[in-house]
């Protein structure tokens, strides 16, 4: 018995002294840019929150928690009193006061070249007051009962540094001071980044001297670095492997249902044909787009085979869907199924729109990204090329993939958004409000879509503040999105971290991947 006493002594002592010194974690994607402010990404977000804060925090489960402010009042969603917290300082040591959150909220929208712009997040801001070195005034445009949720979305910078600071500032590591549990170290764009603990941070003290996250896009390669001991944790276990992991003992999956969305985008706008994605049968270029006719886009939705790709392609590691947010936010209809898979209905919806012989297409997406994308828009040209849409998959990185989706150069895409808040205005505002930097709407709207009917029932929406009459508003606001059938939503990510034993993992309902989140057992 001694020798394999001795052993586990050895192997908990050796555990043990890992933990305090550094935590390697594997991601499929790199972040686009280390400016916070720069583009609305989900994981640019995830890589800011080590260095940077927001006023509130959602936890694991979307829930806000206070951050760098302690509360926020307000007695008619219109003028909101925000106590800050006080003894934060920045990492260069100078203490963080309310002129630091001014300087970040007028900042946030107004980042030049951004691809996906945060002032989805300020839009309802019409002023802001400092009235004390911890305190501030925030007066809405109207009425804005989720602006404190919607500010949970913006990273507050340093004055001192971010005054005149650019994208290339943060990317250089120059600007990249922020009240964090983290200090940034370097960073290798598309390759890997490092940070190191910050000692006097206000909360808690981390576990973890150091943090290095590699990015792994390719999914063997990611399973092969933890079997292998390279990385502590992984993101996106593949879904192929997420059996064989959890029946090796020397590892872990963590798994939680997510709030990322699946969905297809189309540009319905003759406007997309100069792409060269969207050809008649014959190869030449028809007078108008056939996605024009809402006929149309209905037989691309109800062509597709929803379970199958859950079941067959994602091996049941996502959850079908019809509507925008998972079940359980606020916002969801228990009513609302997915289209039905009718492949017979959707020929004669094609044959009624002048369409009998269907048209070519090109479906494009990110290839390392969204879990299993690339098997996904293989099925679904399939299904669309079955009912005589034939179809073809254009595969790219995803740093390729946003520039050109954001240049309005793909018209029909797969696509994810996560969603940060917990209803459906979230993912609507951005995706499929009218695009306008005035108004805040449209910041992720890459389908030219237009619609005032939708832009007016957002903003009552964005402004109600009673209960049921925000639901009725929620529920024809997406009513009218789904009927116009250019975002289609598919399915719902389920999230699987692997882990080394010894390790918690906290899992995330926004797929963010925190070195906080992970602590030893």
């Amino acid at each position: 018995m001694r020798k394999p006493a001795a052993a586990l002594v050895a192997a908990l002592l050796a555990t043990t002294s890992a933990f305090g010194q550094t935590l390697t974690i594997g991601l499929t994607t790199a972040p686009t840019a280390l400016d916070p402010h720069y583009h609305a990404h989900a994981q640019n977000s995830a890589t800011a929150a080590h260095v940077f804060e927001t006023l509130f925090r959602p936890d694991a489960a979307m829930q806000l928690t206070p951050g760098l402010a302690v509360a926020a009042r307000t007695s008619d969603a219109v003028t909101w009193e925000v106590t800050l917290r006080e003894g934060v300082r920045w990492h260069d040591g100078t203490p963080f006061t309310a002129e630091d959150v001014a300087f970040s909220l007028r900042r946030a929208p107004d980042v030049p070249n951004s691809p996906g712009s945060y002032g989805t997040y300020t839009r309802e801001i019409a002023a802001v007051e400092i009235t004390g070195p911890h305190s501030l005034r925030i007066t809405a445009r109207a009425t804005a009962p989720l602006l404190m949720s919607n500010l949970a979305n913006i990273f507050i910078v340093s004055r001192r540094h971010g005054g005149g600071a650019t994208t290339d500032d943060y990317n250089s590591g120059k600007a990249m001071v922020g009240t964090g549990p983290y200090r940034f170290q370097r960073w290798s764009a598309g390759t890997e980044i490092h940070f190191s603990r910050s000692e006097d941070h206000w909360a808690e003290r981390e576990p973890w001297e150091r943090v290095q996250f590699r990015v792994i896009a390719n999914n063997p390669a990611r399973l092969a670095a933890l079997l292998a001991g390279d990385a502590d944790v992984i993101a996106d276990v593949p879904s192929t492997d997420v059996e064989r992991l959890r029946g090796d003992p020397r590892f872990r999956v963590h798994t939680i249902a997510s709030s990322r969305l699946v969905f297809l985008g189309i540009d319905r706008t003759d406007e997309a044909l100069s792409s060269g994605h969207i050809r008649a049968v014959d190869g030449a270029m028809p007078p108008h787009s056939p996605l024009a006719d809402v006929r149309v886009r209905r037989a691309l939705s109800m062509a597709l085979d929803r379970r199958a790709i859950v079941e067959r392609v994602n091996e049941g590691q996502a959850v079908m869907t019809g509507q925008f947010v998972p079940e359980g936010f606020f916002g969801h209809f228990p009513d609302i199924a997915p289209d039905t898979f009718d492949p017979q209905g959707a020929r004669r919806l094609l044959s009624e729109a002048g369409w009998p012989n269907g048209f070519r297409l090109t479906l494009a997406t990110s290839n390392d990204r969204i879990f299993n994308a690339p098997r996904m828009v293989q099925a679904i040209a399939q299904m669309w090329s079955r009912i005589g849409v034939q179809t073809t998959v254009e595969l790219m990185p995803h740093a390729v993939f946003t520039p050109r989706r954001n240049r309005y150069e793909i018209p029909v895409f797969l696509s994810s958004w996560g969603n940060q808040t917990g209803e459906p205005l979230y993912t609507l505002v951005p995706q499929l409000g009218t695009r306008s930097r005035e108004s805040g709407l449209g910041a992720a709207n890459r389908i030219r879509y237009s619609n005032l009917e939708l832009d007016r029932l957002l903003s009552a929406a964005s402004a109600e503040l009673d209960r049921e009459r925000l639901l009725g508003l929620l529920r024809q606001a997406t009513d009218l999105a789904l009927s116009e059938a250019v975002m289609l939503p598919l399915l719902l990510q389920v999230n699987n971290w692997g882990a080394r034993r010894g390790l918690a993992v906290q899992p995330r309902i926004d797929q963010y991947t925190l070195a906080m989140s992970i602590r030893p057992e």
